[in-house]
Parts: structure tokens; sequence; C-alpha cells
């Protein structure tokens, strides 16, 4: 059985609004929810969520603009048939949950100069 777990990205601007977090670990499961801890940061915070693994980098999240409260996002990937077309289905039912494997990442732009924040990964793995 899955187990829910969780890794907390959070780090300091620096005075141009910029902050990059790597995890201390790497993971592998299913990427379930990214809560925004938005702390100090300003109220048009950009960030990205991705995982690093080797030379390959995923983008799980990416959020322009995030507002003035924290908030929870459930990123979902599009599937795939063998040939690499994209499975459309209704009401999202074309969706996966994302692959997580490697060293997550935080990038955080326009977070406000020395503001605080992060974000919390919840994944499961078996």
């Amino acid at each position: 059985m899955a187990k829910i777990k969780e890794i907390r990205l959070s780090g300091t601007t620096t005075t141009a609004g910029a902050v990059t977090v790597n995890a201390t670990k790497a993971v592998a499961g299913k990427l379930f929810a990214v809560a925004f801890d938005k702390g100090t940061l300003a109220d048009a915070t950009n960030f990205v969520v991705s995982a690093q693994v080797y030379d390959v980098v995923k983008t799980l999240l990416t959020v322009t603009s995030a507002g003035a409260a924290d908030a929870f996002y459930y990123p979902r990937d599009l599937v795939h048939d063998a040939s690499a077309a994209a499975l459309v289905g209704t009401a999202g039912g074309d969706r996966t949950m994302p692959l997580i494997v490697g060293i997550p990442r935080l990038a955080i732009a326009s977070g406000g100069s020395e503001k605080t924040g992060g974000v919390i990964i919840f994944y499961e793995e078996d």
C-alpha cells in the first residue's frame, strides 16, 4: 500500500527576489499535491517545482503570480499511447499523477526582496 510522504522546500529570496532550493535527498514516487506556503513572499510570486534526475529536468508545477494566500495544487500529466500521441478524454480522465523521480527543486522568482516562503510536496511512495 502506498504511503503519502512530504518534503518541505523553503528559502529566503535575495534582494533580487529569487531563490532556488534543492531537497537533500532523491525521491521516487507519484506526485499527489503541492502546498504553497506563502510566508512573507510577495503576492505576485512566480515559482516552479521540478525534479532533477541525471541531466533530465521534469517540471512538475509552474505557478505565475501566486495569490495573497497559501494554496494547494494537484498537478496531473496528460497520458500518451505507445506512439507518443496524447490520449484525450473528458473531465480530466486523460490525466495521471506525475512521476517524481530525482531531487525535488523549488525555484522562486519575483518573490520580493529578502522574503521567505516555499512549498510542501506530497507524494506517494510504495
